[in-house]
């Protein structure tokens, strides 16, 4: 498969996973935002949203599920707003700061990863 192949569906995934939306009807969640599985909820049947919820078994950002399961930032963000929407993920803690050394941070210890 040539890049060009690779990168095209790699795109072509990411919109089905999220239906082409950008955002969730659930609203939307900081990156940095700790979420994790809610109490008496169980794992969604689709793989994709299935694997973000056994990540969130421990309490993971956005940025880290984006990360852990090689998705785009604001797929992983759209996924997950969903998953909270429907009540099988809760937020545990939102950054209220708007330092943008936070954000990069975070980013970093991610690609040192």
């Amino acid at each position: 498969m040539s890049h060009v192949e690779e990168e095209s569906g790699s795109f072509v995934r990411s919109y089905l996973l999220t239906g082409g939306r950008t955002r969730s009807d659930a609203g939307d969640i900081a990156i940095e935002a700790m979420v994790a599985v809610s109490p008496d909820s169980s794992a969604p049947r689709d793989i994709d949203l299935a694997r973000i919820y056994d990540l969130c078994a421990e309490p993971n950002s956005i940025a880290e599920i984006s990360a852990k399961c090689s998705l785009p930032l604001g797929v992983a963000r759209v996924l997950v707003a969903d998953l909270w929407g429907a009540g099988t993920l809760e937020i545990l803690e939102t950054t209220r700061s708007d330092d943008i050394a936070i954000v990069r941070r975070l980013l970093d210890g991610i690609q040192k990863r």
